[in-house]
């Protein structure tokens, strides 16, 4: 499946989704995307159980992910300056993997782990490089009233950045987040054609913002 649609299938998950210009979905997209396949590059060869031991990132395992209001947690990262872990829930994981079945592969539950590793590492990094994806993108409008202007940050660019790179990193063959939808199906809080259906409006929206790209890029160069 395509990169690009499951980034938006991410994107249209902010807040903020309906203040970006729908001519700038790409940019946020794929500059996104190209910060996690970036980042995957200075660890090349690296598996990310070596990662976790080289930079001191504990591993620690719980059995159930049940949080609030019915919400299913993978596991939870705690960054700061005097501890860096990351607690997995063993039974959530255990779930992705026996839903994750995709064009005849599915992943075994160490890979969903790496996954899920990879992702969290993605997030520690930028913590310990004091760079943030979100931070370098354009922000946008959240609202305005007579000329005055708020401006905020699209925080799920980090997630789609935090995806591409586990995608990489742990050598799977889609972004990760394809398998929490592939969740959802499976425990039944979405159907397949609901699914199919986000995915055409979102490869809709992405077709109507590479459409007007072209022609301002035509109206720029006078053609």
């Amino acid at each position: 499946m395509e990169d690009r649609i499951l980034a938006m299938c991410e994107l249209s998950n902010d807040l903020l989704f309906h203040k970006i210009p729908r001519e700038r979905l790409g940019y946020y997209v794929d500059a996104s995307l190209e910060a996690g396949r970036s980042a995957a590059k200075c660890f090349s060869g690296r598996s990310i159980r070596e990662l976790y031991e080289e930079y001191g990132i504990a591993i620690r395992h719980a059995g159930s992910g049940k949080g609030s209001f019915g919400v299913t947690l993978r596991g939870q990262a705690v960054l700061s300056e005097t501890e860096c872990a990351v607690e997995v829930y063993d039974e959530s994981i255990r779930t992705l993997a026996e839903s994750s079945r995709y064009q005849g592969c599915t992943l075994t539950t160490d890979e969903a782990l790496d996954a899920h590793l990879a992702h969290e590492f993605f997030h520690f990094w930028e913590f310990h490089e004091h760079s943030s994806i979100v931070d370098r993108l354009e922000s946008v409008t959240s609202f305005s009233l007579f000329g005055w202007k708020r401006t905020a940050h699209i925080h799920r660019c980090g997630e789609i950045a935090a995806h591409a790179f586990a995608k990489q990193v742990a050598a799977l063959p889609e972004l990760p987040n394809l398998y929490d939808y592939l969740y959802l199906i499976h425990t039944g809080k979405m159907t397949p054609a609901e699914f199919d259906a986000l995915l055409a409006r979102m490869r809709a929206m992405l077709g109507a913002d590479e459409e007007k790209e072209n022609i301002r890029s035509m109206e720029g160069s006078g053609t």
